[in-house]
């Protein structure tokens, strides 16, 4: 039985995305089911329009709009749903781990506010698009509720250009590696797999780092 991840909030798509290929690279079966309104991440592996089902792209499997009641049966190690900006509580609610991304827009972190509180499910807060004030990212935890039982842990991912860029890239073009993102997103792609139960720090960071430059776990395989 896979492990099933759901991503949501403002900008969860490249997230979803970086961390499918760094978990094919930890050796990882992995399958991406974009549910979003938009099909972002079918916007940035070959040939949606012609494979508007599934498709697979650097080992890992695509599927648009699975139903959720076939989760479960999916034979992968793991299972990244993109739930988009606005999913149904009972998706949430089938995913063992929810990743909420938001931005610091203040209509953003009223709205997810009310969101996760009314959901009533937990939930990693990755706060993103920030520039690096202290001061500041204090006062945007203490406002979305620092303290609340919902939010599992913070992580915090201050703007940076080259992020900025792929995820405005990877919406019109394909996307074969993400060398250049910040150390930043590279820290928290790594939080994010220890978090979904990878073991070896050590080999998460390398994970991680093959992804980047576009590898594959068969590809590292053959070159050993």
């Amino acid at each position: 039985m896979p492990k099933i991840i759901g991503f949501y909030g403002s900008y969860p798509a490249d997230l979803c995305l970086y961390a499918a290929y760094a978990l094919q690279n930890a050796g990882k079966r992995v399958c991406v089911i974009d549910l979003s309104e938009e099909g972002t991440l079918f916007r940035c592996i070959p040939a949606p329009e012609e494979c508007f089902a599934a498709t697979t792209f650097h080992h890992v499997d695509f599927i648009r709009r699975k139903p959720l009641v076939q989760w479960h049966e999916l034979d992968y190690d793991f299972v990244l749903v993109q739930l988009g900006e606005r999913p149904q509580e009972l998706c949430l609610a089938v995913c063992s781990q929810r990743i909420l991304v938001m931005n610091c827009e203040r209509s953003t972190l009223d709205f997810y506010d009310s969101f996760l509180q009314a959901s009533g499910m937990p939930a990693i807060v990755l706060l993103r698009g920030f520039c690096v004030d202290r001061t500041a990212i204090g006062k945007i935890m203490d406002y979305f509720g620092r303290e609340s039982c919902l939010i599992e842990r913070w992580l915090l991912l201050p703007f940076h250009e080259a992020d900025e860029a792929y995820r405005i890239h990877m919406q019109y073009q394909l996307l074969t590696k993400f060398a250049h993102i910040s150390a930043d997103l590279e820290r928290a792609l790594v939080q994010l797999l220890l978090l979904f139960g990878l073991q070896d720090r050590v080999k998460t960071i390398r994970a991680v780092r093959n992804a980047k430059q576009g590898k594959t776990a068969e590809m590292l395989y053959l070159v050993s």
